[in-house]
Order: C-alpha cells, then structure tokens, then sequence
C-alpha cells in the first residue's frame, strides 16, 4: 500500500500535522506566558510552583541590562555638562524672594525693633533684593557643585533597584513593549514550524507506527519551535543575502524601532524625574547637598559678618541662628515636591533622546548586548517547557487518534 492509498483509508493521519501545528503554536504561546505571569510565586515554594522568569529576575534583569544603558549609551555626568546654575535658579528659584523676605523681617524685628521699623519701605526692598541676589547666586554655586558631583550624589544602581522593587511589572513591560513583534512572531511561528515537523511526523508515523513515534515528534516539535523561534529572532545579526532572498533577525532588523520603544519606557518608568529625585532626596545624598549648602552659606554669611556695621551688631549666637534658620527654610524650599532639586532631576527628555539616538546607531553586537544577555541564562527553560508540553500532547495524541493501533 503506497502513501496515499495509506491516507485514503484512515482520514485521521491528516490530522498529524494539524495537531503537529497547534501543539507548535500552543507549547510557544505558553512559553512566552511563562516568561512573565504569574508576577508572584504561585504554589508551594520553594520547588512545587512557578513565578514567570522575568518577574522572579527582575533585579538581575534590570541590573544587568540597565547597567549596559549607563555604562555604553548614557553616563550621568554627560546631562550635566552644558548645566547653566545661573539660569536654571533664574528659572526655578521663583520662592527664594517671599522666603528670604521672611527670614529677614523675622531676625530683624526679633533682633533689631527699633532699627528695623525706622527704616523706610524703600530701603527694605533694597534689603530684601540684595539678599535674595546673594541667596540665589549662592544657590548657583550650590547647582554647580552638584552638577560637579553628579556621580557622587546619584546612586544609579539603587535608582534602577528601587524601581523595580516599586513596580514588580516594571521588568514585564519593559520586555513586552520592546519585543512585543518578536513574541507575537514566536507564537505564530509555532504554528508554522509545528505543521512542517508534522508533515515529516506523518511520514514516520505511517512507515513506522511505533507507539514512540507521536510522543518523541510531540517532545520534538516543542523543542524545536521554540528554539528556531528565538533563534530567528536573534540571528543572523548582519543581513545576509541568499539568492533574492535577505535574511536578518528580526530583532535587528527593528533596530530603529526598538531604540525608540526602550528609550521612551526607560527614561518615563526608571530614570524619570521622580525616581531620580526621590534618590536625591533622602539618606546620604540629600546630606551631601545640604552640607553643600551650608558650606556656601557659611561663606556668604562670613562676608557680610566682616562688614564693619555689621560686626557692632551681629553677635556669633544671632549668626549661628541666622544659618540654622536660614538651612532649615532652604532645605524645604530646596527639596519641595516638583521644587529645585526636582527641576534638577528632571532629565527624562534629555535621556530619551541620547538613548534612542546611539542605541539606533549601535553595531549589532552592541546592540543586542543591552537587551538578550539579561535573559539568555533563561532561555532553556522556555525551550525545555515547550518540549514537555510537546511530548504531553504526543501522548495524548497517540491514546485519542490511535490507540487501537498500539496492540
């Protein structure tokens, strides 16, 4: 009996490869849902369960592939480098008038009464705009030295650690929005790749109808596509020409696209202006800027403590008042929510353009580098899932369309 006299009596082998295709397509779209749910661990830890791979390895993943950011596209000191302090308080420093207005009318009424309110309202205002030129060229210095010491003040690392650890999807978007044509192509891929493997499966099946034959092909298939499916995505990384045909990863061929889709997540959800912020703002980097503070306020203090009028007058215990006062109402101003210290953080369009401009322009070792070797320990799993679920739906197969043919 030939082929397809072999066919013509038993309809059923047709469905070889159909199923071939399906189990193809199913064993890939289940990787890919495995890369990332569940968010958290579902069973009984620390063995019986599953917790999608890039959720479970986000610190690693982010760490790994954000430091490649900061230490081949973007070094912080780079946003920095054309910072001009002067107009940056010109623009930003609007509350230094109405506090430094503050800070004087209350020292001078509780220290000097019967000066102070014998002074005409224009001299004040000449006090007043006098101070608030020394407060905000001081705090231009103040800008200065921290853009100076950007490296210093700004743990990058701890920014990428503590967002990831307030956003436990933020890893899972960061990989969907920028590979989302690449796992749309390993799940359709499954189907294609799974049909042509059945085509070969059927071939067997009907010269050798071993009960080994469905399940080894099931385990086969599921391998097989995912691996060719990742594998496709990634290689080859230059184009390369086979007759009229051009062949490229897709990964790379989206190269444009890509640096734009990482550029933009990365400058709105790790690096953004909030999150850079809330680093400056608390433990030891707020302490380093206020000591930068007061240095220079010490300074200015000093000048004005050498004036001869002053010097009859300020004693040191009214100078030592006058800087507690002074720091503690410059450090509220300073680090106010969307205040100074936010403006000066707020970097997020300037990192997505120097992100999206050399990322598109990478070579394409490079390029792949900031994003496949975060993930690639993990590959295996995925294509080892696919294989387990192929040689599950083999069996299956085998007991449902021929079982009576195991004898």
């Amino acid at each position: 009996m030939n082929l397809f006299d072999e066919i013509a009596n038993d309809w059923t082998l047709l469905l070889i490869p159909v199923i071939a295709g399906v189990v193809g397509w199913f064993t890939n779209v289940v990787a890919v849902k495995m890369m990332f749910y569940p968010v958290e661990f579902k069973g009984i830890p620390p063995v019986f369960g599953w917790q999608g791979i890039v959720p479970a390895n986000a610190l690693r993943l982010a760490n790994t592939g954000l430091k490649l950011v900061t230490s081949k596209l973007l070094k912080v000191p780079e946003l920095f480098e054309d910072f001009d302090s002067t107009g940056f308080i010109d623009d930003n420093g609007k509350d230094f008038g109405p506090l430094v207005k503050q800070v004087i009318e209350d020292k001078a009424s509780e220290h000097f009464p019967q000066m102070w309110s014998a002074l005409s309202p224009q001299i004040k205002a000449q006090v007043f705009a006098m101070a608030e030129a020394e407060v905000k060229k001081v705090s231009a210095q103040v800008m200065d030295d921290a853009a100076n010491n950007i490296e210093k003040l700004l743990d990058v690392e701890q920014v990428v650690t503590d967002a990831v650890m307030a956003d436990k999807e933020l890893m899972n978007r960061v990989f969907l929005k920028v590979g989302a044509s690449e796992f749309i192509f390993i799940e359709r891929s499954g189907l294609y790749f799974g049909f042509l493997f059945g085509l070969v499966q059927l071939l067997v099946w009907i010269f050798y109808p071993a009960s080994w034959v469905l399940p080894f092909f099931g385990f086969l298939v599921g391998w097989a596509t995912n691996w060719l499916a990742l594998k496709l995505i990634f290689e080859p990384r230059e184009p390369r020409k086979v007759g009229p045909l051009t062949f490229q990863g897709l990964f790379h061929r989206r190269q444009k696209d890509i640096a734009r889709e990482f550029a933009d997540i990365v400058s709105r959800r790790v690096f953004s202006g909030d999150n850079l912020y809330n680093e400056l703002a608390k433990g030891e980097s707020r302490t380093q800027l206020l000591a930068m503070v007061k240095a220079r306020a010490e300074v200015m203090i000093n000048t004005y403590r050498s004036n001869p009028m002053a010097a009859g007058m300020v004693t040191d215990e009214l100078v030592a008042q006058l800087e507690t006062d002074l720091l503690r109402e410059v450090e509220t101003t300073m680090f106010a929510p969307k205040g100074i210290i936010y403006a000066f953080t707020d970097k997020s369009d300037e990192i997505r353009e120097k992100l999206m401009d050399r990322m598109s322009v990478m070579d394409p070792e490079g390029f792949e580098d900031v994003l496949r070797p975060a993930f690639k320990q993990d590959e295996w799993k995925l294509i080892l899932a696919g294989a387990v679920l192929g040689l599950a739906a083999g069996f299956i197969q085998l007991f449902a369309l021929f079982a009576d043919r195991l004898g």
